[in-house]
């Protein structure tokens, strides 16, 4: 949009010349019922309201085209009102001589006196409404201006958080595929046909997961699909080592749910913990789904020390900085110990009025 041009594509263009026309016509109006009060209404008022109604039109509207042909909206009060200020006096004199070469021309005398006091006074009131026109103009216009800016401003942190979501989501796709081939890798050695099972079985994870992979928020059903093909997978390769247990809510399926968010934190419940056990261990996965919250706990077999530098704390951080992003406060996430042989990681998501 051309600097030159402030309005031009703004909500109040369409109704913008009623209320120009319309306003001035109304104030015209009442004017003339206020001065020729108890005088009858002759051809001659009649020419001086409609000369009055275009005469102010037409000078707002020469008010307007300088103020956006000099870009004084992009000015300070400071700078702007003495500069409109001077625009509404030249109006307002114009007005009141135009009122007194009318009364003039209509009265067909040529000795008519000029009365300085009735041009004062015929100046002052168009004065004031040439102000109020111009500070509702003013006021409107830098409104509209502020809500524009806002909705741009809204526009960039929806693209900036969108452009980082897709980051880390692009992250997640090739960390997956990585650790799925080691799986599968393992299984070739040990069993060919529990290694073919695993591979149709990664072939339909696949599918999901791109699939997945082309939404931020996809149903929670959908996502633990993906993670029961995940621990199929990872069953095959530990055999008896992987004990699991599913406690789900019914009716929790439909939430909106970051894809690959709850595959990762089971992931990282098996390759940081179970994995690491020579007996193996349990893991147990508990869904609480209420009219206000969405709440997941993951119960596994092992020992988490925060203070140890994790191997690889991709799983983590990338969970932690797409929960803000999606849900800023909304979200709580916790990783520790339960008790000394078992890790719990536990997240809430609250519900908003949408969800």
């Amino acid at each position: 949009m051309s600097a030159a041009q402030p309005d031009q594509n703004f909500s109040f263009r369409s109704w913008y010349w009623w209320f120009q026309s319309g306003g001035w016509a109304l104030y015209i109006l009442l004017n003339g019922i206020i001065l020729y009060l108890g005088d009858t209404l002759s051809t001659s008022i009649i020419y001086w309201l409609l000369i009055a109604w275009l005469a102010c039109t037409g000078l707002t509207e020469i008010l307007r085209s300088v103020i956006i042909k000099n870009d004084w909206l992009k000015l300070s009060n400071v700078q702007a009102i003495p500069r409109i200020a001077m625009m509404v006096v030249l109006m307002s004199a114009a007005m009141a001589t135009l009122s007194w070469a009318y009364e003039l021309f209509a009265s067909g005398n040529s000795e008519v006196v000029f009365n300085l006091s009735r041009w004062l006074r015929t100046a002052a009131s168009f004065g004031l409404a040439f102000t109020i026109w111009s500070s509702m103009y003013y006021l409107i216009i830098t409104v509209e201006n502020y809500r524009k800016a806002e909705i741009e401003n809204l526009r960039w942190e929806a693209l900036r958080t969108e452009t980082e979501l897709n980051r880390l989501k692009s992250q997640l796709n090739p960390h997956f595929m990585f650790n799925a081939m080691n799986v599968i890798r393992a299984l070739v050695d040990e069993s060919p046909a529990k290694s073919k099972e695993a591979i149709t079985q990664l072939s339909s994870l696949l599918r999901s997961t791109l699939q997945a992979g082309k939404h931020k928020l996809i149903p929670l059903g959908q996502e633990l699909e993906v993670v029961r093909a995940y621990l199929h997978l990872e069953s095959a390769r530990m055999e008896e080592r992987l004990r699991m247990t599913w406690n789900v809510d019914s009716g929790c399926e439909s939430f909106e749910f970051p894809p690959l968010m709850l595959q990762t934190l089971v992931e990282n419940c098996i390759k940081h913990g179970i994995s690491k056990l020579p007996e193996g261990g349990d893991l147990k996965i508990t869904i609480r789904n209420s009219e206000t919250d969405l709440n997941i706990e993951l119960e596994n077999s092992g020992y988490y020390d925060a203070s140890a530098k994790p191997e690889s704390g991709f799983g983590i951080k990338n969970t932690l900085e797409r929960l803000e992003l999606l849900y800023g406060t909304r979200a709580e996430f916790s990783i520790g110990n339960s008790d000394h042989k078992t890790v719990l990681t536990r997240l809430n998501i609250h519900k908003n009025a949408n969800s």
